[in-house]
């Protein structure tokens, strides 16, 4: 009988929890005009002779309302040299075009990849530096080929700066090719990773969190999660080195948007 006495103030309880819990959102939704702005390579690493990255997407895509290729990410230093630019094909589902130290390489068609599917997101994963030549994967397969590749592929990124959504420099003289898609979460590492910790990571998205660590996880010096419950101009650093990023929009018409949509 005493259980039953307080059942009622159980339930009430459990209501509270029902009407109080907040809508946590998984991405961020791009059409086009929108970019996030975060800082210089240079100034994000952990010392200055630790010149190995790897920069990661979860994205998907979107329709396409414009007449130029959607630019995922870029690069682009002070003299306007784009160090590392990845474009998706406005026409084709399955194409990206890569630019590499300001050459860009030949549109690629990838099976399995479709832009038009805003529903299955892609671990795109670049690893650089300036002693060792690209590499770039899609899940878990290396895209490029090393006679793929231009012939100086190593990167010295310096004051590039990493703009997200768009090619765009710090001085906004470039301002174009704006993406149009879902990007779920960007990670960076002071580090090349090993081709298995990308299988892993692949294979395991839900896996990368804060009570799940590996000896690599050490040199993550930026990760950028866009799980927001309301809208913001600025997307935190989860990775505690705060290298925060400011959401960007050069006109009424476009927007970023919050998403339910994510990595699974």
């Amino acid at each position: 009988m005493r259980l039953l006495k307080f059942l009622p103030l159980l339930l009430m309880l459990s209501c509270i929890d029902l009407i109080t819990q907040k809508t946590v959102y998984n991405s961020l939704y791009f059409q086009g005009g929108s970019w996030i702005e975060i800082a210089p390579l240079d100034s994000m690493k952990m010392d200055t002779g630790t010149n190995d990255f790897t920069l990661q997407f979860w994205v998907s895509g979107g329709e396409v309302d414009t007449n130029e290729a959607p630019s995922l990410f870029s690069l682009i230093d002070p003299q306007d040299s784009i160090k590392l630019a990845l474009l998706r094909d406005r026409g084709k589902t399955n194409t990206i075009t890569i630019v590499i130290n300001s050459e860009t390489l030949p549109p690629k068609e990838i099976n399995g990849l479709d832009w038009s599917d805003p529903d299955n997101f892609y671990l795109i994963s670049f690893l650089f530096s300036d002693t060792k030549d690209i590499k770039i994967y899609l899940n878990d397969t290396n895209l490029i080929e090393s006679d793929f590749l231009p012939p100086e592929s190593r990167l010295n990124v310096g004051d590039a700066k990493l703009m997200l959504g768009a090619l765009v420099n710090e001085d906004r003289t470039i301002l174009e090719n704006f993406w149009y898609g879902y990007i779920d979460e960007v990670r960076l590492w002071n580090t090349r990773l090993a081709d298995s910790t990308i299988k892993f990571q692949f294979i395991h998205p839900e896996k990368l969190g804060d009570y799940y660590r590996y000896p690599y996880y050490d040199s993550l010096i930026g990760i950028w999660r866009f799980n927001l419950e309301k809208p913001t101009s600025v997307i935190e650093d989860d990775s505690g080195f705060n290298n925060d990023g400011i959401i960007y929009t050069i006109l009424e018409k476009f927007s970023v948007e919050l998403s339910k949509k994510g990595a699974q």
